[in-house]
C-alpha cells in the first residue's frame, strides 16, 4: 500500500462546533489565542475551525511546532496569503509570498542586512535617533506609545539598512501598509478601502520614497554597503531575474527597512513598556540596568546581546504578546499529522504560540515571570515551547536583530526619561490591526528628563 493511500484512509481532523454561518468567527475575533488554547486542550494538536465560508485546519501546541520545523519545508506554501499584497505595490515576487528556491535565494541575500551584527554596527547612530525623538517631546506632554516607538524604530532601520531618513513619511507608510495588510492578508477590511483618496495618497508617497532611496544609491557609492546596495548588485545576477528583475520589485524590496519594524519591534516595545509600568519592581531593575549600560558612554554590542534583566523582560513580553500568534499557510501536498489527514489546497493555521500558554511548559502561563529564562529553569528551551517569531522556512529573518533593537531602544528610553501611564486604571484591550496591538489607546506622559 502506498503512503498516499494510507494518508487518504486517515480521518479528517475534528471540527470545532460553532454557530450557523458564523462558525467560530466571533470567538476567534475576541481572542484568537485563548480560543485556540482551549481547543488544543479539548481536541489535541490538530482540529478544524470555520469562520463564515472559510475552513482552516489548525496545527497547535509543541507537537505542531516540532512537526513544522522538522518536516514542514515542502508541505506548506505562503503564495495564496501574501501574493496579492505584493501585487498592490508592484512587488509580487516578494519574500513573504515565495517558497522553495526563489525564497531561499532572496532570504540568503537579505540575511546579512537584517542580522544583529549589521544593525548594531553603528550604535551611536541608533542611540542618537532615539534621543532626537525623545527630545522632540516636552516635559508633561502626552504621546501614544505606539507612535513614539514607530518613530524611533522606523528611523533607526531606515538609516541603518537603507541609509535614508524617514522624513515626513511615517504616517504615509503606516496608512499604506496597514490598509493593504488588512485588505489582502488578514481580510479585516473591505477592498473599497484601497480606493480611498487617503490610501491612494499614502501609497503614492510610500512608493516615491522607495524610488528616492534607489536613485540615491545608484548615484552614490558608500564604503559601508547596506541592504539597498546588496539588492541593486543582486538584480544583475541570473538567480534573481524573477524576483528583482523589474524596477518596481527593486523599489519594494528597498522599502523593507521602513516596513519591518512597524508592526513588530514597535508593538513589542509598546507591550514591554506596558508590562514594566505594571510591574514597578521589575521596572526599577530595568532602569538600573539601563543606567549601567550607559555608564561608560554607550553600550556595546556584547552588552546589548547579554542576558540581563532587560533581555529577560523582552523575552517574557514576546511570549505573552507575540505579534505573530499564528501563521496562515496553504497545504502544498497531502500529509498526515497526529493520526489525521490534511489535504493539498487546505487553508492551515499554524498556531505557533499556543504552546506559550500551556502550564505544563510555562507554569502560571499568564504571569509575567522573568525567572523562566534563568539557567535553572530555561522554560523557553523546551522543544516546541517558544516561537514568538514564527517557525519553519519563513521564520522571521530579523528575529535576532529585532530582539537586540528592542533591548537597545528600551535601554535608551529608560535611561533618558521617566514615563508615566496616562489613566493607569483604564483596562486596555488588544486588537488586531493588522497584528495584535494596543493601537493609540496606550498613552504615556513624559515625567522628567533623567539624563
Amino acid at each position: 500500500m502506498s503512503v498516499d493511500i494510507a494518508i487518504d484512509q486517515l480521518p479528517l481532523p475534528p471540527l470545532v462546533q460553532g454557530w450557523p454561518v458564523l462558525g467560530n468567527a466571533v470567538e476567534m475575533q475576541q481572542d484568537v489565542v485563548a480560543f485556540l488554547v482551549e481547543q488544543y486542550k479539548r481536541l489535541g494538536p490538530i482540529f478544524r475551525v470555520r469562520a463564515f465560508s472559510q475552513e482552516f485546519v489548525v496545527l497547535a501546541g509543541p507537537e505542531a511546532n516540532i512537526f513544522v520545523t522538522q518536516q514542514g519545508a515542502d508541505k506548506f506554501r505562503s503564495y495564496e496569503f501574501w501574493h496579492a499584497f505584493g501585487c498592490e505595490f508592484d512587488g509580487e515576487q516578494h519574500l513573504s509570498a515565495l517558497d522553495g528556491e526563489p525564497h531561499a535565494h532572496l532570504r540568503k541575500l537579505f540575511k546579512p542586512a537584517y542580522s544583529v551584527a549589521r544593525l548594531l554596527s553603528d550604535i551611536p547612530l541608533l542611540v542618537d535617533i532615539a534621543n532626537n525623538v525623545l527630545d522632540s517631546f516636552q516635559i508633561g506632554e502626552e504621546v501614544a506609545v505606539l507612535y513614539l516607538f514607530r518613530r524611533i524604530v522606523t528611523e533607526q532601520l531606515g538609516k541603518a539598512l537603507a541609509n535614508h531618513p524617514l522624513g515626513e513619511n511615517l504616517q504615509h507608510i503606516i496608512t499604506s501598509i496597514r490598509i493593504a495588510l488588512n485588505v489582502y492578508v488578514t481580510k479585516q477590511m473591505p477592498a473599497f478601502m484601497l480606493k480611498l483618496p487617503l490610501y491612494q495618497r499614502a501609497k503614492r508617497h510610500f512608493l516615491n520614497l522607495g524610488h528616492e532611496i534607489v536613485a540615491a544609491h545608484r548615484a552614490t557609492t558608500r564604503d559601508k554597503k547596506d541592504l539597498v546596495d546588496d539588492i541593486l548588485a543582486a538584480s544583475q545576477r541570473p538567480e534573481f531575474q524573477g524576483t528583482l528583475s523589474s524596477e518596481e520589485q527593486i523599489v519594494f524590496a528597498a522599502l523593507g527597512p521602513f516596513v519591518v519594524g512597524l508592526d513588530t519591534v514597535a508593538n513589542e516595545c509598546a507591550f514591554l513598556l506596558y508590562e514594566l509600568l505594571n510591574h514597578p519592581d521589575i521596572l526599577a531593575q530595568c532602569v538600573t540596568e539601563a543606567d549601567q549600560l550607559f555608564s561608560d558612554g554607550l553600550p556595546t554590542q556584547e552588552q546589548i546581546r547579554a542576558h540581563g534583566i532587560l533581555h529577560d523582560a523582552m523575552m517574557e513580553t514576546l511570549r505573552l504578546h507575540s505579534i505573530a500568534p499564528a501563521i496562515n499557510r496553504t497545504v502544498a501536498k497531502d500529509f498526515a499529522f497526529a493520526g489525521h489527514c490534511v489535504k493539498e489546497g487546505q487553508n492551515v493555521l499554524i498556531a505557533t504560540t499556543v504552546s506559550h500558554f500551556l502550564p505544563e511548559l510555562f507554569p502560571a502561563p499568564y504571569t509575567f515571570d522573568l525567572g523562566r529564562y534563568s539557567e535553572e529553569r530555561k522554560e523557553h528551551k523546551q522543544r516546541g515551547a517558544y516561537a514568538p517569531f514564527g517557525i519553519g522556512t519563513h521564520l522571521c529573518l530579523g528575529a535576532g536583530a529585532a530582539e537586540a533593537q528592542i533591548v537597545l531602544v528600551m535601554a535608551t528610553l529608560l535611561h533618558m526619561a521617566r514615563l508615566e501611564r496616562v489613566r493607569p486604571q483604564t483596562k486596555l484591550r488588544v486588537k488586531n490591526d493588522p497584528t495584535p496591538t494596543f493601537g493609540s489607546a496606550f498613552r504615556v506622559r513624559f515625567g522628567e528628563r533623567r539624563h
